[in-house]
């Protein structure tokens, strides 16, 4: 009777056979790569039939054939890149002799780690050294000659390249960033002319970054780009329209705006003078906007009688309320005066959303809005309060039963204003100063 293969000897089976093919298809890949070598080389190409022979012995280091016609196409490849190199130094195009070069020095090194290491003429280390030592002199001129025209990305270019490429000796790379200051100064001093202080307090950076001792003069631009590109801000105390200002909690506001001046307003960042949160607080009140929503063009206002260039106006203009798992227990009381009745005891989960819509305005351009976003904050906690249809005092109740029906500033708990105060006001914090700084060149 035959017997039936068990199922680790089908496993064992059919991974005998994912090897086999899986060895094959190496095989026959490398095969096609050898192929592809010698038609390249028919075709007068030894260097890409070099590196299809590399790229086949990758595959398979068996293939004798492949390692014979490496060693002789590699010969001829050497040769062209050579002659390449050569011809690019005779027109005086350097760098592009010195990647011809880097080109050779790749096919090398690829050939030796499958194992066909290649032969050099005897010169070929001082010949490399001086070829990369050209290209680096003439990127120092090219440079110079882009910063000349006031091409200071083209020179920072050619300068890149040389460091990245060429392998320069510690001399070289002296002159290199001498040259890279100049042009990133000269960058920065461009910036500055144009009118866009913080690029050009920028490039100053990145010059200063480069240290070497090449000179002060960019810190001291620095220094003058941060004055005279620092923006003086006012931004308003958040308020909202009476529709729903009057269904918000009574200490909002108030903390809210706190929290925003002591936290937030207070610290002016790069780029913005904030201007005092009291006096902006103060001049808004005086234009009726203690809670009171206040629209871009008194902002304008506002902000010009405070010396201002921008202004930030603050609303909240949407909040909302829902409860879930709600459950509901009816408990029997009697008034002050002896009558039966009964009051709702309502246990669940409350979620609060809530919404500050800022406006960026320009405080010379009558209210003009340069710029809007919102944040946004959410809260959500249990619940447990008592409803009665009358007055509550009127009825006798335990202590533990009146605190259902403590104060609750139009239904909202301290652990909500709270958490809706600290969203708000990390977020606002945060997307005000980034939006105000997109507007400062």
């Amino acid at each position: 009777m035959r017997r039936t293969p068990t199922p680790l000897r089908h496993r064992l089976r059919r991974a005998a056979v994912l090897v086999l093919a899986a060895l094959a298809a190496g095989c026959a890949s490398a095969n096609k790569r050898y192929e592809q070598g010698v038609e390249l080389e028919q075709r007068g190409r030894p260097a890409d039939a070099a590196q299809r022979y590399i790229d086949a012995l990758k595959k398979d280091r068996s293939l004798a054939d492949a390692r014979v016609r490496l060693q002789d196409a590699g010969a001829r490849a050497v040769e062209q890149y050579l002659a390449e190199a050569g011809g690019y130094e005779t027109a005086g195009r350097y760098g592009e002799a010195a990647d011809a070069i880097r080109r050779l020095d790749g096919m090398l090194a690829d050939a030796a780690g499958v194992g066909v290491p290649l032969n050099t003429p005897a010169d070929y280390g001082a010949r490399r050294r001086a070829t990369f030592d050209h290209a680096v002199d003439q990127a120092v001129n090219e440079a110079g000659s882009a910063v000349a025209r006031r091409d200071f990305s083209g020179a920072v270019g050619w300068l890149d390249r040389a460091v990245q490429r060429w392998e320069p000796t510690p001399a070289a790379r002296e002159r290199l960033g001498r040259a890279r200051y100049d042009a990133l100064f000269g960058w920065a001093e461009g910036e500055m002319q144009a009118g866009r202080y913080r690029a050009a307090y920028d490039r100053a950076g990145q010059a200063l970054s480069l240290g070497g001792g090449y000179g002060g003069d960019a810190e001291a631009l620095q220094r003058e780009a941060l004055r005279r590109g620092t923006v003086r801000v006012a931004i308003l105390p958040v308020g909202a329209r009476a529709q729903v200002r009057d269904t918000l909690p009574q200490d909002l506001f108030a903390e809210l705006n706190d929290e925003l001046s002591l936290n937030h307003w207070n610290r002016s960042p790069l780029w913005m003078d904030v201007i005092d949160p009291v006096a902006t607080g103060r001049e808004a009140r005086r234009h009726g906007g203690a809670r009171q929503a206040i629209d871009p063009a008194t902002g304008a206002q506002i902000g010009r009688q405070l010396g201002a260039r921008i202004v930030v106006v603050m609303e909240l203009d949407s909040i909302r309320r829902s409860e879930s798992d709600v459950v509901t227990q009816r408990r029997t009381a009697r008034t002050s005066a002896g009558a039966d009745t009964a009051y709702t005891v309502r246990e669940g989960r409350g979620e609060v959303w809530a919404r500050v819509t800022y406006r960026v305005v320009d405080a010379a351009g009558y209210g003009r809005v340069l710029d809007t976003g919102t944040a946004t904050a959410r809260s959500s906690a249990r619940f447990r309060r008592g409803d009665y249809k009358g007055d509550w005092h009127t009825l006798v109740l335990p202590f533990t039963d009146r605190v259902l029906f403590g104060e609750r500033g139009n239904g909202y708990g301290r652990e909500t204003v709270r958490e809706l105060v600290s969203g708000l006001s990390s977020e606002l914090g945060r997307e005000v100063f980034d939006t105000v700084l997109r507007r400062i060149d």
